[in-house]
């Protein structure tokens, strides 16, 4: 498959965190910002490595112009997140592309030999999310955000 431009929405950058409520005191004090969401999040359909998952976190959500940030703190459960911490500390964890085929962004992962490492449904429910294991290569996760099918 022929790439044609299913990676050029950029939408968010994501980063893990320890500790939410410092992270929120921290971007008010410094940038004078507060979050648009603060959220408690247990995806339904959540996937980790293929298999089901039982993972769940808080995030919160700063709306700048074109880009999001987000910033998660995993609470419980095996995720990517947690992993990310335990491997790394905090910091940049993810950028996000939306885009418009869900089934063709993961096949044409797929064809680059790139899996899913874990999804779920987003705060909308009719939208889902997928982690691919890209940090290998580029350094960070790639995370595809689209609409469901109906």
């Amino acid at each position: 498959m022929e790439q044609k431009n299913l990676f050029t929405n950029f939408s968010q950058v994501g980063f893990v965190v320890r500790d939410m409520n410092k992270t929120v005191e921290a971007m008010e004090r410094i940038l004078g910002v507060k979050p648009d969401v603060v959220n408690n999040v247990n995806p339904e359909n959540k996937r980790y490595h293929g298999k089901p998952g039982d993972f769940d976190a808080v995030l919160a959500l700063y709306n700048f112009a074109n880009v999001q940030l987000e910033f998660i703190q995993p609470v419980s459960g095996t995720s990517i997140w947690q992993e990310h911490l335990d491997k790394h500390g905090e910091g940049l964890h993810h950028i996000r592309f939306t885009v418009d085929d869900h089934d063709e962004a993961v096949e044409y992962m797929a064809q680059k030999g790139i899996l899913p490492s874990q999804q779920g449904d987003s705060l909308t429910p009719t939208v889902q999310w997928d982690y691919f294991d890209t940090e290998p290569v580029l350094g960070f996760i790639l995370e595809t955000l689209s609409k469901k099918k109906q």
